[in-house]
């Protein structure tokens, strides 16, 4: 009895040990104090200051939990052992020692041994459910109200906020609003060997190990801290410097607090011959940095176009050096980590780094002229088949290709009965070669997206980094955006890929104190990041609809994420007015938020208003960068349906009402329910019916987007022929060159130029007519392919022609005819 009661006594003081000051302080700071039970769950965050547990009531949580084939194994038991932890998981027979680190403002956890003779595949940090929650901090991970801050933060890329997804978000998940409070969480991830990931836009996608130690679970490491909200910001920077994490800075100053990382830009497409007319609009509105929006002809080497820069990146140089005589900076966009089907790392050999899916191999031979292939694995279909397009927009249709060796093959459809068979092969697209291949070779399908691209793997995707980097380094350029950054999860590592190309660009910079934001925040690129800037202006005709809920949403998420704030992309054209500018000016000063606006560089022609225009943005971001308008004032100004003029006095900002306005309201766009085409260019039958109009204007609207249209095509009919009409209204301003259709793999460049008025017809066959508008052949050209195939039922057929950029071209209307 006496054996049993001392045994009693030893376990009770190992449980308490850790919470008496005067026996072993580390799982505490000056701030606050973790408690464990002795099963090694967290039962109490204590904030010493009030003496309040800040764990949700009754809430328990394992440290850590580890993972092995998808089942999750908490603590059993633990001791301590100087400054570690030693964590036993008795079910998995699994041992972790993890170093606790107790610093004036946050604790540290470090996983620096691991013994476990069957595979761990994630460690997970929490979820730690805390009461603090009036304010979220989602992608840095902080949950605070006005008096305590609780965060969790990775220390290093391998050591990652919130729980894993393979799916894009806004804003990380590191810290989530839950009932009665908020949840903090983190986890690691062994990357070192190969995993097959349903991921994004991809089944059965192929994720390669990462070639360095953040492959390993150890040497993760976080920070937990319990502080008072009004220091909050203090202690964060203090952590990131503590711990050598990315401290990005404006100047002298950080780039969290840095007004400067709110500065509007100008987006134009400068070049060695308009740049002094780029400076010259920029100065005149006030603004210091020039941004391109597409200034690479390729992704992934990321060539520049000779035409306007003729010494490459010099020549880009050239242009900054010119800009910085000015005080203006420039920067470049690019869409991370996709490819270009016409990038070196795709054509003429595709690079062996590719993301690759559905890998399996050819059940017969084949030539290099067949256009179906035979595959072995039936149950790989899911990653060859086409998205459902009845719930996405047909625009957003990726390549559907696969590859062979050093051969990449387009193809339509995936059919399955036994047998997985891909149908209607275009051989050696994208400038491969076609040749023949044996049965038993491997055969995969290349990852793409909406935007006509592939993707690296997570080790090319390294060298991607870095080519962007060299780029930079010798463009000498100072912001980007990593628009696209979800595609990072293409590699099928999740948000680990996203983070891995921002820091890998970063590491290579000779100067990384640049500014950057990203269409996402992510938890370890928000330490790159100096703001965030989304919302696009070519999704409403009316300049202030365009977003406008998500633009007024997100400006209080990225405050509570201790982000500085824009309001994302507006542009500025013909119709642009003085009116306009004193909107989305008073509206970003509201928000202490800056504004990115396209522009052309000849807008002073274009705009009768241009003079008052470009003086508004000038007086307006003059005094918000300054500093002068009053909490009162900003109240006003958040207002997103009254908006007022600004005059300065004597170092004073005065509000003028101007107005209140009501949105105009949506509509649905599509397709016109008519038919324009004239029976005398191609008769409608009831066994031959002509289609519905088909509308297409090109304008290049988000970088990388691609101007062409994919439409929904309904056959009636069997197998058959496909007959046009493609047309050019007698109204349109200017003729059209460059017009081509493709109908799945099979496309068609059109050898003429349509003044207005002027169609073309084809009738199923491999002849095309060129006519006048008074219905007369003007030109017939005999083509070397065959006609269009479509089959029964639902077709896509994608069309477009040379465009001007970001001025909308003609509308140009499309019919089309098959028989029943």
């Amino acid at each position: 009895m006496l054996r049993k009661l001392t045994l009693i006594i030893m376990l009770v003081y190992g449980i308490t040990a850790f919470n008496t000051e005067t026996k072993d302080p580390f799982l505490e700071n000056n701030y606050f104090k973790i408690s464990m039970d002795e099963k090694g769950r967290v039962i109490e965050l204590l904030e010493k200051k009030s003496g309040k547990n800040l764990l949700i009531p009754d809430y328990k949580v394992s440290i850590i939990t580890i993972e092995h084939e998808g089942i999750k194994y908490p603590v059993s038991s633990w001791k301590p052992k100087g400054k570690i932890l030693k964590l036993k998981f008795d079910e998995l027979e699994a041992e972790i020692d993890v170093k606790v680190k107790s610093k004036p403002n946050y604790l540290t956890f470090e996983i620096t041994k691991i013994h476990s003779e069957k595979q761990i595949d994630k460690v997970i940090f929490g979820p730690y459910h805390v009461l603090p929650s009036d304010k979220i901090g989602q992608s840095i991970g902080i949950a605070y109200d006005d008096d305590t801050a609780v965060g969790f933060m990775g220390l290093n890329l391998k050591s990652r906020g919130g729980f894993e997804i393979m799916t894009r978000e806004r804003f990380g998940n590191t810290a989530q609003k839950i009932d009665g409070g908020a949840s903090l969480t983190g986890f690691v991830r062994d990357r070192s060997t190969l995993r097959i990931e349903d991921n994004w836009e991809q089944k059965l996608g192929q994720a390669v190990p990462v070639n360095d130690s953040d492959a390993e679970i150890v040497g993760a490491k976080f920070a937990m801290y319990c502080v008072p909200s009004e220091s909050l910001t203090e202690v964060v920077e203090k952590i990131i410097l503590a711990e050598n994490l990315p401290h990005i800075k404006n100047g002298t100053e950080w780039n969290k607090t840095s007004n400067y990382s709110t500065s509007s830009k100008f987006i134009m497409s400068y070049n060695v011959n308009n740049i002094d007319a780029c400076i010259d609009i920029a100065k005149k509105a006030g603004i210091t940095c020039v941004y391109h929006g597409g200034i690479f002809e390729t992704w992934g080497t990321f060539k520049v176009s000779e035409k306007n820069f003729p010494n490459g990146y010099q020549s880009v140089r050239e242009c900054s050096n010119k800009a910085e005589e000015h005080g203006i900076n420039l920067g470049a966009h690019t869409l991370t980590n996709f490819i270009t089907p016409n990038d070196p790392l795709v054509t003429p050999k595709p690079h062996s780094g590719l993301v690759l899916a559905g890998i399996t191999k050819l059940e017969k031979d084949i030539s290099e002229n067949d256009i179906e292939l035979l595959l072995q694995d039936e149950m790989v279909r899911v990653a060859y088949h086409e998205p459902n397009i009845d719930k996405v927009n047909p625009r957003w249709r990726e390549h559907m290709a696969v590859r062979i060796g050093d051969e990449i093959i387009e193809y339509t459809n995936a059919t399955a009965n036994g047998q997985l068979i891909l149908k209607d092969c275009k051989r050696g697209a994208f400038g491969t070669k076609a040749v023949a291949h044996k049965k038993g070779e491997q055969v995969a399908r290349l990852m793409s997206h909406g935007y006509k691209v592939f993707f690296p793997d997570i080790n090319l995707q390294d060298e991607m980094a870095k080519n962007l980097a060299k780029f930079f380094n010798e463009g000498n350029l100072k912001r980007i955006s990593f628009d696209g950054i979800e595609g990072g999860l293409a590699n099928g590592h999740g948000r680990y890929g996203s983070d891995r190309f921002v820091k890998v660009f970063y590491d290579n910079l000779n100067n990384p104190n640049i500014v950057a934001n990203s269409s996402d925040v992510t938890h370890f690129g928000w330490h790159y990041f100096s703001n965030e800037s989304w919302g696009e202006p070519w999704t409403s005709k009316n300049f202030r609809e365009a977003h406008l809920d998500h633009r007024i949403k997100v400006q209080k998420g990225l405050k509570e994420d201790l982000l500085p704030r824009k309001m994302g992309q507006f542009s500025i054209n013909r119709k642009t007015t003085k009116k306009d500018m004193e909107w989305v000016m008073g509206l970003g000063a509201g928000y202490d938020a800056g504004v990115d606006f396209y522009i052309s560089p000849n807008f002073e022609k274009i705009n009768d208003e241009a003079a008052d225009i470009l003086a508004e943005i000038k007086k307006w971001e003059k005094a918000r960068m300054n500093g002068l308008f009053s909490e009162e004032q900003k109240e006003k100004l958040r207002d997103p349906y009254t908006f007022y003029g600004l005059e300065l006095k004597n170092g004073q900002a005065q509000l003028i009402f101007i107005e209140s306005w009501a949105p105009e309201g949506g509509h649905a766009s599509g397709l016109d329910e008519s038919n324009t085409l004239p029976s005398q260019i191609l008769e409608n039958t009831s066994s031959a019916p002509i289609s519905l109009d088909y509308k297409h204007s090109n304008m290049t609207t988000e970088p990388g987007l691609p101007t062409s249209s994919t439409w929904e095509y309904f056959c009636a009919g069997p197998k058959q022929k496909l007959q046009y009409v493609i047309r050019l209204p007698k109204v349109s301003k200017g003729p059209v060159t460059g017009v081509y259709l493709k109908v799945g793999t099979q496309k068609t460049v059109m050898p003429f130029t349509l003044e207005p008025g002027e169609y073309i017809v084809n009738e199923g066959t491999q002849t095309l007519r060129h006519y006048s508008e008074n219905h007369q052949v003007k030109k017939e050209v005999i083509l070397k392919a065959s006609a269009f195939i479509v089959n029964e039922g639902k077709n896509l057929i994608e069309f477009d022609y040379k465009g001007k950029g970001r001025v909308a071209g003609p509308e140009m209307i499309v019919n089309f005819r098959t028989k029943k």
